[in-house]
């Protein structure tokens, strides 16, 4: 299926956009463009959940007989003998809600392409080499590359815990629904109109239709300045010698930030692969995170520890969002003597970067302190 998507990406018309050629960095026009592509995108998204809504249950009210006509009764011990299953019905609301899945992904791809277009991250000489990724974000395939790196964001998690955080990511909307009928018929009994309980859930799928195309838009937002970022981030980063100890911990610093994001994100696989490539860092097959990291960067070296701090705060900010997870990290951080920075300053840095203002002031304040004005005299 990638292939068909990447097709019809690909066969999506280019507009020349009055920009410039600062990948890093977007200027006003750049920035307005991006913002009513993802309004536009969103209200598409919005009133698709109306139209499927109508869509699935205006034939069945006109046509109850039809639609209830062929039903499959249930047993067991946890099923009432006289439930069914009306077969007609449940095919009727797939097939509308496979199709609406299928238009709201289309309308992801044409809109991570405008947002591609509006940046100048792909233009008719370099579509081609840059479609793939940007497919992969519109159709939220997961980006697990950071796997060869021998990376992984769920060290350390009980397998059953990661089963339900991961089930339960994927089945919000189901989840959510359900709560809402229980609640509905808890307060107003069984005998509650059916029409309610049926369209009980629109609002609620609404707003995750409208979250969903607001966060893949976002993300393509922040792959597109994150890659550009990074390598001009590692352009900056000094030339050491390294001994196998600073290495190590520098691979440390990169499962550190994975395991705080708790998740795979293109820009860290961009920022794994810059890191390890600068330094020639040898790959593990799984690398695990010492349980005395903080104490062994205490006491790096100033200028592989500068590196380590640089790291820590690119991935806190590459995938867009500071989680509540981060925020406690920082505040360690900022405990131990490691870091100096608040979180208001670190948010400042986040929103800077998302509305494509880069990340150089962030970038020197890391790896070039200001030095301490002496007294005159």
């Amino acid at each position: 299926m990638e292939r068909l998507y990447l097709r019809i990406f690909q066969a999506l018309p280019i507009r020349v956009v009055a920009g410039d050629d600062d990948l890093r960095l977007l200027n006003p026009e750049e920035l307005r463009l991006v913002l009513r592509t993802e309004r536009y995108a969103m209200a598409a998204a919005v009133l698709m959940e109306l139209i499927a809504y109508l869509t699935i249950f205006l034939p069945i009210y006109s046509f109850p007989a039809f639609f209830e006509a062929s039903v499959v009764h249930l047993g067991g011990p946890f099923v009432h003998a006289t439930d069914g299953l009306p077969l007609l019905r449940n095919a009727w609301m797939l097939v509308v809600t496979v199709g609406e899945l299928y238009l709201l992904l289309l309308v992801n791809l044409a809109a991570v392409h405008g947002i591609a277009v509006a940046t100048g991250y792909i233009h008719r000489r370099r579509e081609a080499a840059r479609a793939t990724e940007l497919v992969r974000i519109a159709v939220e395939s997961r980006f697990a590359d950071q796997q060869r790196f021998g990376i992984d964001p769920f060290e350390r998690m009980h397998p059953w815990v990661l089963f339900l955080y991961l089930a339960v990511n994927r089945l919000k909307g189901l989840i959510g629904g359900a709560i809402i009928r229980a609640v509905l018929v808890n307060l107003f009994g069984r005998e509650i109109l059916r029409v309610y309980l049926d369209f009980s859930g629109m609002p609620l799928y609404m707003l995750i239709n409208v979250l969903t195309c607001r966060a893949i838009l976002r993300n393509a937002r922040v792959v597109i300045m994150g890659q550009t970022s990074v390598e001009m981030v590692c352009r900056q980063l000094p030339d050491l010698q390294l001994s196998q100890d600073e290495r190590s911990l520098i691979y440390d610093t990169l499962q550190y930030i994975a395991v705080n994001k708790r998740d795979y994100h293109a820009n860290h696989y961009h920022l794994s692969k810059a890191i390890i490539d600068r330094y020639g860092i040898p790959l593990e097959e799984a690398h695990r995170l010492p349980d005395d990291y903080l104490d062994k960067l205490k006491i790096a070296r100033r200028e592989v520890a500068d590196i380590c701090r640089l790291v820590i705060v690119l991935g806190f900010l590459l995938d867009g969002s500071v989680s509540w997870r981060e925020r406690r990290q920082l505040e360690r951080l900022n405990q131990a003597g490691i870091l100096q920075l608040s979180y208001a300053d670190l948010r400042a840095y986040g929103r800077a970067f998302v509305d494509g203002q880069g990340l150089d002031a962030m970038t020197q304040s890391l790896l070039n302190p200001a030095p301490v004005a002496m007294p005159a005299g």
